[in-house]
C-alpha cells in the first residue's frame, strides 16, 4: 500500500505540474477548444483523485480494514478526523466561486423582469435598454442571455443570431462551470507552477467553444463580424475575428 500510495501522490503531482505546461504551449488547443477543455477537467480529476487515494494508502497503511481509523482504540482518533473533515469542508466554502456583481445585476433584470424578452433564433433572450454593448449568459433557473438594446441596434440579424448562439453555447455547454473550477483552483495553489496559466487559458478556451458552436448554426463570417461589432477593441476579440477568418 505504500508503494501504491507513494505512486499515486507522484503521478498525480506530475499531472497537476505537467498539464497545464502541455495544454498551454500546444497550438492543436486553439482550433480544438472542446478537447482542450475537456483535456484541462480530465488532468484536473485526475489529479485531486490521485492525490487523495495516494494520501489515504499511506496513513491506512497497516490499519484494520474493519477500523482504519483506529477509532476504537483511541478516542481522539475520532477528534483528529472530526478536524480534518472540518478544514476539508472549510477549503472547499474558502475557494467556492461566488456570482460577480454583474451576474448579480444580471439575474436581478431577468428576474425582476426589468428586461423584455425577445425571442431571437429560438431564445428567449432579455434585452436592456443600455447604449453600451453587453451580451452575457447567466447560468441557473433565474439566469439566461440577456443583451443591451445598444448592441443590439448596431448588429445585422445574422451577427445578433450568432451573438445569442455564442452565449447560449456558454449556457449549454457548461462554460461558466469551467472557469470557476479553474479559478478556484488559481486561488486555492497559486504556488503550483501553470495554476494561473490554467485559469487564463480557460477563460479563452470557452470563448473559442462558444464561437465555434455559434459558427456551427449561424456561419463563421457572422460569428465574426459580431465579434469585431460587440469588442473591436480588445485583444482578445481581434485574435477571435482572427481564427474564424
Amino acid at each position: 500500500m505504500v508503494i501504491a500510495g507513494v505512486v499515486l501522490v507522484v503521478l498525480a503531482l506530475a499531472v497537476v505540474v505537467g498539464a497545464p505546461r502541455v495544454l498551454t504551449r500546444s497550438a492543436w488547443t486553439i482550433d480544438r477548444p472542446r478537447t482542450a477543455l475537456v483535456c484541462w477537467s480530465a488532468a484536473v480529476l485526475l489529479g485531486v483523485v490521485g492525490f487523495v487515494v495516494g494520501i489515504a494508502l499511506l496513513v491506512l497503511e497497516d490499519r484494520s480494514l474493519t477500523d482504519p481509523f483506529g477509532l476504537g482504540t483511541s478516542p481522539t482518533h475520532g477528534l483528529n478526523l472530526g478536524v480534518a473533515l472540518l478544514a476539508v469542508l472549510a477549503f472547499v466554502i474558502a475557494v467556492r466561486v461566488r456570482p460577480g456583481s454583474d451576474q448579480q445585476a444580471v439575474r436581478q433584470a431577468l428576474r425582476s423582469g426589468v428586461a423584455p424578452h425577445r425571442e431571437i433564433d429560438g431564445t428567449l433572450v432579455a434585452v436592456v435598454e443600455a447604449e453600451h454593448a453587453l451580451a452575457c449568459a447567466v447560468p441557473g433557473r433565474s439566469g439566461g442571455v440577456l443583451v443591451s438594446s445598444g448592441l443590439a441596434d448596431r448588429l445585422r440579424t445574422d451577427e445578433l443570431e450568432a451573438v445569442v448562439a455564442h452565449e447560449r453555447a456558454h449556457l449549454q455547454q457548461h462554460h461558466t462551470a469551467a472557469v470557476a473550477v479553474a479559478e478556484s483552483i488559481e486561488r486555492a495553489v497559486p504556488w503550483i507552477p501553470g495554476a494561473r496559466a490554467m485559469a487564463r487559458s480557460t477563460r479563452v478556451l470557452v470563448e473559442f467553444a462558444a464561437d465555434d458552436a455559434a459558427a456551427r448554426r449561424v456561419g463563421r463570417d457572422a460569428v465574426r463580424r459580431a465579434v469585431l461589432v460587440a469588442d473591436a477593441t480588445s485583444a482578445l476579440a481581434v485574435i477571435r475575428a482572427s481564427r474564424l477568418g
